[in-house]
């Protein structure tokens, strides 16, 4: 979940600057299960052979459609890790790069292809790249992720989800909802910085399924004012060869 989670909020980010409704209609009360509990039984549900859990790389790819009232673009996107901390995820558009953001364990930077333009990330933008490469680390785990965990359950439209609230230091929290059944993030809230201002986000994990041993979400929708982004997975591929030259401008 946390890859699907980063490859969408970062492709979030290089797009929009609005706001979207958050759903907070629903029942809370105390868990049933620890943190620990619920963290082994996500794990067993999507990783039940542990390859991600041990992957040196892996490179994804989706398509996004982006919809709005008076325009329908579309473009592919692609998610590169490497161990120990390196990530890449560049959007193209009619076959050609868009945006980069890459990350190569000290330094990060930002791609405008159209403009030829490179833009060194520095403070709290490599604070977040920081933050965002430790999300996608294949053996991470939300009480690694987060300073502070909060862990209840909730019913929503006659289904049990468990809730966990995780918190950081410089950052808002972020809200994932786990089914109960499934034991697979159903949806997740959280409030990001877009466009110079702060704003919801809210990204729901609409279908699952098992690519090269794990289990991901394959399609998510990201609703943002009236722009929605539906993104679905082409390719997903662990321990590729990667070269640490592609992490770098």
């Amino acid at each position: 979940m946390k890859r699907i989670f980063s490859a969408l909020l970062l492709t979030a980010l290089t797009f929009f600057g609005a706001g979207c409704a958050v759903f907070d209609d629903y029942e809370e009360y105390p868990s049933d299960i620890s943190m620990e509990a619920l963290e082994k039984q996500i794990q067993k549900s999507s990783d039940p052979d542990g390859v991600y859990k041990t992957a040196r790389s892996y490179i994804q790819r989706q398509t996004l459609a982006v919809k709005g009232f008076f325009f329908d673009d579309e473009y592919l996107v692609e998610v590169k890790y490497k161990r120990p901390d390196m990530f890449k995820t560049t959007t193209l558009k009619d076959n050609r790069p868009f945006s980069t953001l890459m990350f190569n364990g000290q330094k990060a930077w930002l791609i405008n292809h159209a403009k030829k333009q490179t833009t060194e990330l520095t403070g709290d933008s490599l604070t977040r790249m920081r933050n965002m490469c430790i999300l996608l680390m294949p053996d991470s785990t939300y009480s690694q992720i987060f300073d502070s965990i909060k862990l209840s359950q909730i019913r929503r439209d006659g289904v049990e989800y468990y809730k966990v609230v995780g918190s950081s230091q410089g950052r808002e929290p972020i809200s994932i909802y786990v089914n109960k059944f499934t034991m697979l993030p159903k949806w997740l809230e959280t409030r990001e910085e877009m466009g110079g201002r702060k704003v919801n986000y809210m990204a729901t994990m609409d279908s699952y399924a098992f690519y090269d041993q794990v289990m991901i979400a394959n399609q998510c929708t990201v609703q943002v004012n009236n722009v929605r982004q539906i993104s679905k997975v082409i390719l997903y591929r662990l321990n590729v060869e990667l070269n640490d030259n592609e992490f770098r401008p």
